[in-house]
């Protein structure tokens, strides 16, 4: 009879869940058109979250599948985890105006640069260099600049170069004129990077490379792509699709940020597994220096020839120079692409399944592992269930936490994109369900799985919804050996209790995690860490010192300071103990070397000194 129970439950439960993804229709995870972007949030105008009721919300325009109906559990979820309430009397009203410092620039200065340039690529616009002067930390520049103070320091002109002359004219004209130069991508970094320094009383000048967003050529016999630097990642995908090629690079900022920013933040995309990280992406770049160009000039598989400058580029953060352009390789667009979701008892079997994985050799695109608590958040953003929806749902839970026995406060999730030709795909389908069955994971469905995909487009969106109820919150990441992945979590869990209770934060904190890359000595662990602002003298640097004690507390078990977004200025504090003092004083000396008059003095990573140059 059991048998006959779960066989129906089973079935049942499929179908639930593919008509649980969210809206029909679901074709691409989100809109490959142009859009205006908000001018300090995340993403663009078109989109947001509102309220509909009192405790209901949903996500406007036609953007991604995450908008257009309304989520009846999204704050009732939010409210449980934080036992913070919610609604709209609570939202904190931003600021009307911002303080914008006026610029610096000369009117000598600027006709110099116009007549370099051009009028059309020379900005003193207030709201235009305040777009420039930060990127998307939360609490330390999105939250003061919405809520709290004003900028005390923003650039002081906008450069939009349209070529490399443009690139060459730019940095020879900030060494002539003692001009700092700080290189913009897509704005999406989240270490501090575009924070200019306080004491640095020069002109600063950003300069925009998104005019700079062509495929200079594209080798189909060898499967490599020239592609010019301000690209972003939309752009690039839309262009390389239209050819029958992809890049492979997926990031969760893929539509904003661009290809310079990759490599100057090392970066990685979701399908690593079968594309690499940027730094396996890209052959060649082009780096533009006050001392000259530096690149290679022969692109080639791979070549000795002794201690490469390429090396610089990847991490570089804007302290070299300006990257211009990459050759890249590219991939055919992949014949098959399926999805799929698992679900495991806890965390632990979760690891042990992808730990066992990885040494089948046959990995699909990406898979991520989500704790119970991020599983629980996606599902809190799904929408009202029809009514025999809803009897299904009831016949669902049955099955799992009566039949299967699992635990809806333990259960966790994975997502699993796989690509490449039907043999591929098919031999990957094979290897992971099979394999999940022997750690006792049951499938949940190709749409559950792409819907699992599909959320992390709205992971930033909900952030700047939440700012409103100064609720304090960011991501941030490291990478794990295999063995330190529970220490490693378990402690920072412990730690942000502990520092919650000594700050007097009212509420509980907020803490999910999920493994979103694996390799094969260990995994990148991807946080997701909030708590209530409200009632603290002051939210912002409460946030600070709290985070920090969670970085330490991360390196003393074993992780990294970051995997993919960087140092910039709010992990510089970190690194005499990732590099030792040899190693930073050769990187001080290169960049010596390569920029005397330190024209690119925005001061990111081991770059601290204001007399570096």
């Amino acid at each position: 009879m059991l048998e006959v129970i779960f066989a129906v439950a089973a079935f049942v439960i499929a179908a639930a869940i593919v008509r649980q993804a969210g809206p029909e229709g679901e074709d691409s995870f989100y809109d490959l058109s142009d859009g205006e972007r908000q001018p300090h949030r995340w993403g663009y105008t078109d989109t947001h979250f509102e309220f509909v009721g009192p405790k209901l919300v949903r996500v406007t325009g036609s953007r991604y599948p995450l908008a257009g109906y309304e989520m009846p559990n999204f704050i009732p979820f939010v409210e449980d985890m934080l036992e913070v309430p919610i609604s709209p009397d609570e939202i904190v009203a931003e600021k009307e105006r911002q303080d914008v410092p006026a610029s610096r620039a000369g009117k000598a200065l600027v006709a110099v640069l116009t007549q370099a340039l051009g009028a059309t690529c020379v900005s003193l616009d207030d709201k235009v260099r305040l777009v420039h002067s930060h990127g998307q930390l939360s609490v330390d520049e999105i939250y003061r600049l919405l809520y709290g103070d004003s900028l005390a320091r923003v650039v002081d002109v906008v450069l939009y170069p349209e070529s490399e002359d443009h690139v060459r004219a730019i940095v020879r004209l900030a060494e002539e004129h003692d001009i700092c130069l700080v290189p913009y991508g897509g704005g999406t970094n989240v270490s501090g990077a575009l924070a200019l320094p306080l004491d640095d009383g020069r002109v600063f000048a950003s300069v925009d490379m998104r005019r700079m967003n062509k495929v200079v050529w594209l080798d189909e016999e060898n499967f490599q792509a020239c592609i010019e630097a301000g690209i972003s990642g939309k752009e690039l995908e839309r262009e390389l699709s239209a050819r029958g090629y992809t890049s492979g690079h997926d990031p969760d900022s893929i539509e904003l940020s661009t290809l310079g920013g990759w490599i100057a933040t090392n970066a990685s995309g979701m399908k690593k597994n079968r594309y690499g990280n940027i730094e396996d992406i890209v052959l060649e770049a082009t780096l533009v220096t006050p001392a000259g160009d530096v690149e290679t000039l022969h692109v080639t598989p791979r070549n000795s020839v002794g201690v490469q400058p390429r090396g610089l580029l990847f991490g570089s953060e804007g302290n070299f120079g300006i990257i211009t352009k990459a050759v890249l390789k590219v991939h055919p667009k992949p014949a098959v692409c399926e999805y799929g979701a698992l679900l495991f008892k806890t965390f632990a079997d979760g690891v042990n399944y992808l730990k066992e994985l990885r040494q089948t050799g046959a990995l699909p695109a990406s898979i991520r592992l989500v704790n119970n608590n991020e599983f629980r958040f996606g599902q809190a953003l799904k929408p009202a269930p029809s009514a025999l929806q809803h009897w299904k749902e009831k016949v669902q839970k049955f099955a799992l936490l009566k039949v299967m026995g699992f635990d809806p406060l333990q259960m966790v999730a994975c997502t699993i994109v796989m690509e490449g030709t039907a043999d591929e795909v098919e031999h990957q389908q094979r290897t992971i369900f099979k394999l999940a069955k022997a750690h006792g994971g049951k499938s949940a469905g190709a749409a559950n799985g792409k819907r699992g995909y599909t959320l992390t487009f709205g992971i930033a969106y909900i952030r700047d919804f939440l700012n409103q109820f100064n609720f304090l919150g960011e991501t941030f990441e490291t990478s794990v050996p295999w063995n330190k992945i529970h220490q490693v979590t378990q402690a920072v869990q412990e730690k942000l209790t502990e520092q919650c209770a000594s700050h007097n934060i009212g509420g509980q904190p907020y803490l999910a995690y999920r493994v979103t890359q694996t390799y094969h000595t260990g995994v990148c662990i991807y946080f997701t860490m909030g708590f209530s602002g409200r009632g603290l003298q002051d939210p912002i640097e409460t946030y600070h010192k709290i985070e920090h004690s969670l970085r330490q507390t991360i390196m003393d078990h074993g992780g990294s300071l970051s995997h993919h977004h960087g140092v910039g200025k709010i992990r510089q504090g970190f690194m005499r103990q990732v590099q030792s003092d040899g190693s930073i004083a050769v990187l001080q000396k290169t960049k010596q070397a390569i920029d005397p008059k330190n024209v690119f003095g925005i001061r990111n990573g081991v770059f601290t000194d204001a007399d570096l140059g």
